[in-house]
This record gives structure tokens, sequence and C-alpha cells, in this order.
């Protein structure tokens, strides 16, 4: 009888794993009775599901290998523009929106799971400045038009937020800046390679008179590629000259600046240039012969002008703008215009803002101009006002200002050079006051590993 229990038990042994099976295969049929021949595709979108919460459970643990691991899928996969979108449908939900709504998800879930973990690092007053701005963001979808668009968009925010933080906490900075540079090297061999192999995408015709051709690569825009660019450099530079690595430094910040380059995007290079040479002007040794000549400058202009001799400039300014147009220059390419539009709408609701997100919902009904220049401020100072009104614009200006008091006090802050970028970029560009982008993780990235570090420091002392 000891041999023949095991024989009979087998049968119901199997039942189980055969009833699974037989359920799995029918749902797979009617999957490919629905959909075609796509679904053939079924076990390996599940095979992926399943590999992908398993990373995400594995970094709300604290592994490392996971952390990383997100971190650099982070940073590359959701700037790979996969599926066209008209303009103003950002509220429509499809593959790309998704991609975003589930990594923002898997943020906060890390976030919220190393929250115990990292919770004294939110002591930071930069952190803490920005977390109160995310906070008032999340609030503000109770009075925003488009409420559930405003709502996701700051839970993603604040899950950067949060995922950052966690990353900082618990990976060492190497194994932080090796991860940077992997992701940073895909990003740009994907956008050269897809610059020789698929110039019909990759390259985008110049407006106006011109016939050249800008590097929009496997971005969504030109302008876009040379913002991700710039902030993997800033992102990057720091952490390099901080271990040292001055040849990697030179080799992929020389890639990114040929790179942005070949995007023509004026506000990136310009940005990016100033925030590379700035820690350096504002040496002590520099500052004061620089500033003599800078005096120098505007009172020859002020006399130049005092006695009529006012040089045109238009020919020069022509020649600088992609239409041909000096006006492009001395509009900023209407955003002068759009400016004014938008202090109105912001006088509308000055103390609680339109909310989150809503700056093209607000924006677009009645603007006259160019239809793209309404999905956002294009400030960084006038959209927070837009979206979060005077409330939500403090904490948001304290946490710029700490940034720039650390620019011009810690020379050993890895902050320095993104600070100045930040500043430089937001004249122009709304970034991180809108929906989570590249910039956005990598601002909070940085600023989380500068306070990891006055905190070691601090326990150190």
């Amino acid at each position: 009888m000891t041999t023949a229990e095991p024989l009979a038990q087998t049968p119901q042994s199997l039942t189980s794993p055969i009833a699974l099976s037989a359920l799995i295969a029918l749902v797979w049929l009617a999957v490919l009775s629905a959909v075609g021949p796509a679904g053939y595709l079924a076990p390996f979108a599940l095979l992926i599901a399943a590999g992908g919460v398993w990373i995400v459970a594995c970094a709300a643990r604290g592994k490392s290998w996971a952390l990383a691991g997100m971190l650099g899928f982070a940073m590359v996969v959701p700037n790979i523009y996969f599926q066209r979108q008209e303009l103003h449908e950002t509220v429509s939900f499809n593959a790309q929106n998704g991609l975003k709504l589930v990594l923002w998800a898997a943020m906060g879930l890390v976030g919220l799971a190393r929250l115990p973990r990292f919770w004294p690092l939110l002591n930071d007053r930069a952190l803490m400045a920005v977390g109160l701005f995310a906070l008032i963001a999340i609030a503000s979808a109770l009075w925003s038009p488009v409420p559930v668009y405003s709502a996701i968009g700051a839970m993603g925010f604040l899950a950067a937020l949060l995922f950052a933080c966690a990353v900082a906490t618990e990976l060492s900075e190497g194994v932080v800046y090796r991860t940077i540079v992997i992701s940073f090297v895909i990003y740009l061999a994907l956008n050269i390679a897809a610059a020789f192999a698929l110039p019909d995408i990759a390259w985008l015709a110049s407006y106006g008179e011109s016939d050249s051709q800008r590097l929009q690569g496997i971005s969504s825009h030109p302008n876009i590629l040379g913002k991700e660019i710039a902030s993997f450099i800033c992102l990057f530079l720091p952490l390099a000259l901080a271990y040292g690595k001055r040849r990697t430094a030179l080799a992929l910040v020389s890639l990114g600046f040929g790179v942005i380059l070949a995007t023509q995007s004026r506000t990136s290079l310009g940005a990016l240039a100033i925030a590379l040479v700035l820690p350096f002007l504002i040496r002590p040794q520099v500052a004061r012969p620089l500033g003599w000549a800078l005096v120098a400058v505007i009172g020859a202009a002020s006399l130049a002008i005092a006695i009529g001799f006012v040089p045109d400039l238009r020919p020069l300014l022509d020649g600088a703008s992609r239409s041909s147009d000096a006006s492009e220059i001395l509009t900023l390419t209407g955003r002068t215009e759009l400016w004014g539009f938008v202090w109105d709408k912001i006088l509308e609701a000055p103390v609680l803002g339109h909310g989150f997100g809503a700056a093209d919902a607000v924006l677009s009904p009645q603007w006259w101009g160019a239809p793209d220049a309404s999905v956002g401020a294009h400030n960084t100072w006038l959209q927070s006002l837009l979206i979060v009104g005077v409330v939500g614009t403090i904490p948001f200006v304290c946490f710029h200002v700490e940034l720039i008091r650390r620019c011009f006090t810690d020379r050993r802050s890895l902050t320095r050079m993104l600070a100045s970028y930040l500043i430089i970029l937001g004249f122009t560009e709304v970034e991180i006051a809108a929906h989570p982008v590249m910039l956005t993780l990598t601002t909070f990235l940085i600023v989380a590993l500068d306070a990891q570090r006055n905190r070691k420091a601090a326990e150190r002392s």
C-alpha cells in the first residue's frame, strides 16, 4: 500500500495545474478571437508584466539591482516617443501615456515603501519646499477643470520625488553614477543610430525660409531632445567630476553637445553653456574683474544711446532667427504675447490657481496665437502661478532660492550646475512646473543626492 498511495494521488495532484493550463489556454484563445493575430503576443505581454511586478516588488524591499534597474528604465524608456498624438489631446489615454502612468505608479509604490528609510532626508529645505508644492498640486485637483488629469499628474510629480529620495538613500553614489552613465550612453546611442538609420523619422524640417533639418531622434521634438540631453549632462557631469572621471565626462559631454547642436535647440544650448561656465565665473577672483567689465559695457552702451549712436541690429537678428525675421527674436518666438495672456488668466484665480496640469485646458480655448504655444505658459514661474496660484508658488520659489543659495555658498554641492540650468531654462519653458518629465526626475535625484551627502556629513560630525 505504501507504494500504491503516491500513484493513486498523482492524477489528483495534477488536476490543479492541468485546470490552470486549460484556463490560460482558453483565455488566450479568447484574446486571439477578439484582437486577431496580435493576440499571439499575449503570453509575452503577461511575462513582461509579471517580470515588471517582480522588479517593482524587489525595489520596494530595497534591492539595489531593482532600484538601479528602475532608475535606468525611468531615465530612458519614457523619453522614447512611439505614439503620435494630436495637439491638445494630452488628456487622452493611449499607450504612451499609459506607460508613464504605470511608471509613476511603480515609482510611487517604491517611494512609499521606502519612506521610513528616507524620512529624515525630507528635512532638507529644498526637498521640503518641493514636497509641499507637490501636496498643494495634488489638492488642486479639487478645483481643476480637468480633475483626473491634474490628480494623476500631481501624484506622478510626488512619485518622482519619493522615488528619487529612495534611490539616493538606498544606493551608493557610485551605483547611481554607473546607472546614469549607462543610461546616458544608451540614450545617446539610440538617438545617433536613429539619425542614420531612420532619417525620415529622426529629422524634422525647420520652419520658415530655412531648409535645414533638426534632429529629433527618438524623442517627440528637437527641443525636447535638446532638453533631455541637457538634463542628462546636468545630472551626470557633477558626479563624474566628483569621482575624477574627467575623460568619461569629456567624451559624453562632447557627444551630448553634438546632439544638442543637431537639434538646433537654442534655449537648451544657451542655458547649458551658461550653467557650465557660471560656477567658475562666480569665484571671487573672476567675479570682480568680470563685474567691472560688465559695468564698463553698460556704461559704453548708455553713452552710445545718449549721443544717438544706436546701430541697426535688425539684420543681425534676422540672421539669428530660424524664420529670418527679427521679430522672432524680439518676441522670443511669440512668448511675450503669450505671457500677457497668461497673466490675465492668473488674475482670474490668483490665490489657488486653476489646477496642476490644467494650463492647456485654461489657455487653449481663448488663445489667438499659434495653437502649439498654449500648451503651457512658457515660463516656469508664470506656469506655477497659473496652476497653483500664490499659495503653491511660494514653496516653489523657496525651492529655487535654496538651490541658488547653494550655488553661491557651497562649492561642493552637486546642484550648482543644475540650479543655473533650471533658472535660465525657466525663463522660456515650464519644465518642472508641469507633469513629470526627464528634467523633473533629474532635478529631484540630484537634490536628493546632495541632501544625502549633507545628512551623512552631519552624522559623522
